[in-house]
């Protein structure tokens, strides 16, 4: 415990250090040129702009201003993720400046289209495990961003579900198999705290959106409790589908984003709402003002937010322990 408190001050100190250092982006430093990043994206633009609402007003505070001094250039893959490759190098071709990527699908796209030019991410669990960066306090390389997630915040999310239901030990977690290489890094720490807290976590995998009610199934027939929902690409790819059978199953969910809860799910645990693409913005803002992405420590959040949603949960008939009650940030009516 005290080797992790000090590795936590000495990272700490790395990155405010590494953002100190960094050219600070304001509307006088930007506004007297025009700038041009892509967006690329694996999903369909449809629900697309509701998403990057916070991405983009981070960019205007920082004088960003599309359709001003700044053009996006979109680029959507439409859930195919063997055109990343092709769209990313169209971005390329198109000479942008810089590249958002959202989630690890989109990086690895991007990746491979370019080593040079700047690419921003907004939600990866761990850079660092996937190969992104070097190091969270010094990326070292073209790629930096915004982690939304850690072991100790899965290991959390785990011992929230089963706080939640203290009478059950069998619980689930609910993935899309075409993007689960995304998530494999959350999978493992997620079996490691179910062996710390004694208790079965079974898998349930999905390849499309018409195989969800059978996955909800097979997990009903196996008495799960609740399952977890990674934070990766389900709660935009498929996320109005898994409210649906979540609710109709009576199975409940426990997601890392406020949305799926603000909409119908259950609980949710992880960052406020819109803060790692409203960070990410600041990112490009700071690398359009001469920042090295190499020297742009990866930001990861420092306050999480506990939702419950209490209509769910009697709609599922879940009864919600005071100390959940109490601990929570946001109780929905």
């Amino acid at each position: 415990m005290l080797r992790r408190s000090i590795l936590s001050i000495v990272g700490g100190l790395a990155l405010d250090a590494a953002l100190v250092s960094a050219p600070v982006a304001t509307s006088q430093t930007l506004s007297s040129q025009n700038y041009v990043i892509g967006v690329l994206e694996f999903g369909t633009r449809i629900g697309f702009d509701e998403y990057v609402v916070s991405f983009k007003e981070g960019l205007r505070e920082a004088g960003l201003v599309e359709g001003g001094n700044l053009r996006i250039e979109y680029r959507f893959a439409d859930n195919d993720k063997y055109k990343l490759k092709r769209l990313a190098d169209e971005l390329v071709r198109s000479k942008v400046h810089l590249i958002y990527a959202p989630t690890i699908l989109e990086v690895l796209g991007a990746k491979s289209a370019t080593s040079t030019i700047p690419i921003v991410f907004s939600a990866i669990n761990d850079p660092v495990g996937a190969e992104l960066v070097t190091s969270l306090a010094r990326p070292g390389g073209n790629i930096t961003g915004v982690s939304t997630a850690n072991s100790e915040l899965t290991s959390k999310r785990v011992q929230l579900m089963r706080e939640m239901f203290p009478g059950s030990a069998r619980f689930g977690v609910i993935y899309d198999e075409d993007t689960a290489h995304a998530c494999q890094i959350e999978l493992t720490d997620i079996r490691n705290a179910a062996k710390t807290l004694l208790i079965d976590v079974r898998e349930y995998p999905y390849v499309s959106n018409v195989e969800l009610d059978k996955t909800f199934e097979r997990a009903q027939r196996a008495n799960i409790a609740a399952a977890l929902v990674p934070t990766v690409y389900e709660t935009r790819r498929f996320g109005a589908a898994l409210l649906s059978q979540s609710t109709v199953g009576r199975l409940p969910l426990i997601y890392a984003d406020a949305a799926p809860v603000e909409a119908g799910g259950l609980m949710s645990y992880g960052p406020q709402s819109g803060w790692a693409t409203r960070r990410a913005a600041s990112y490009v803002a700071k690398i359009l003002a001469g920042a090295k992405p190499a020297d742009l420590a990866i930001e990861q959040p420092s306050r999480y937010e506990l939702i419950v949603n209490m209509k769910a949960a009697r709609t599922m008939g879940v009864q919600v322990p005071q100390s959940v009650l109490l601990r929570a940030d946001r109780v929905i009516e």
